[in-house]
């Protein structure tokens, strides 16, 4: 039997998020085929093993861990990171990994990076003509210019840091004196920012995509109206207001469309393994976005991966084994 290390906590903001992800892939994966580890990472950076990892990073408990480095992978065939934004979703952790040999669940160096820059992303989709929001990114020390250009598109602006996710810094902007405080907030995540032309949304679409380029099971699209002015971290995590839809209530030539771009957004920035992909779309217009590429989706109860998944045949239990399989087999 493969053995198979969760790791999962980390640096990042979305630290308390990964620890959700990381029960359910932990409760859900199959014990009868795979040998299972808890590596836990602690917001300093600290490595830990044991089967009190969970209680370590929600209580501060250290019994049951063993405190250990990164070397630790090496005891293992495969590693599933469940490590949500920077040093998690990046390529840092995938740099690791690759430089000890170690396969595991998820996209590579390549498409971790890029996917975690919103600008990039961006600007990379554009060669792909595949429709998106305008937008401008810019670092601190541009921050003059990035507001005389933010100042160009229409508003309602979304601000976002450019490396993140679950919507943590995120702020819709609607008037011009606004602008300037949400660019402040973002920059606490992150040292680049990007400001996206706000569009008319009747709904958010989510895309699942397992597999690799040549060898992809693409979900139906699943909607969501978000309870709040859009699909922020309280409404994710906490309200709980969003109205879900799987799959989403849409014609045929309208999925097989949003299911084309998702194809095409995967195979553009070397996905493998896995990736949820996020629409913006008006239905009145039937208009369609990109929004942008999650390379580690969230894999809580309530997330939208696992549900689309089990759109297309598989079970929790089974995706997770078919996602070590692809890792096992790259």
């Amino acid at each position: 039997m493969p053995k198979v290390a969760i790791v999962f906590g980390g640096k990042s903001p979305e630290h308390e998020i990964s620890i959700i992800s990381a029960k359910s892939v932990f409760k859900n994966i199959n014990k009868e085929k795979h040998i299972v580890s808890l590596i836990a990472i602690t917001k300093k950076g600290e490595f830990f093993i044991g089967e009190g990892c969970f209680d370590l990073l929600e209580r501060g408990d250290k019994n049951n861990v063993k405190k250990t480095t990164c070397n630790i992978f090496k005891n293992f065939d495969v590693v599933f990171p469940v490590l949500h934004g920077p040093y998690g979703e990046d390529g840092t952790i995938q740099g690791l990994l690759d430089f000890l040999g170690i396969p595991y669940v998820g996209c590579g160096i390549e498409a971790s990076s890029i996917c975690m820059h919103k600008g990039i992303t961006r600007d990379l989709l554009k060669l792909y003509k595949i429709p998106q929001p305008q937008y401008t990114y810019f670092t601190k020390k541009g921050k003059q210019k990035g507001i005389e250009r933010s100042l160009k598109l229409k508003f309602p602006l979304f601000v976002k840091p450019c490396r993140g996710g679950s919507s943590i810094g995120i702020t819709k902007v609607k008037r011009e004196e606004e602008l300037e405080k949400a660019i402040d907030l973002a920059f606490e995540y992150d040292d680049e920012v990007i400001v996206e032309e706000g569009i008319n949304v009747s709904e958010e679409l989510e895309v699942a995509v397992l597999g690799t380029p040549d060898d992809l099971t693409v979900s139906p699209p699943g909607g969501l109206i978000p309870g709040d002015e859009f699909y922020t971290y309280e409404d994710k995590y906490l309200n709980s207001k969003t109205e879900f839809r799987i799959p989403a209530q849409l014609d045929d030539k309208t999925i097989e469309k949003i299911k084309n771009y998702a194809t095409s957004a995967f195979k553009a920035v070397h996905g493998k393994g896995m990736a949820r992909i996020d629409f913006l779309y008006d239905r009145q217009k039937n208009m369609i976005a990109i929004n942008e590429i999650n390379t580690i989706p969230g894999f809580t109860e309530i997330s939208m991966y696992p549900k689309l998944m089990e759109i297309c045949g598989y079970s929790f239990e089974q995706l997770i084994t078919k996602l070590i399989e692809i890792a096992i087999a790259e």
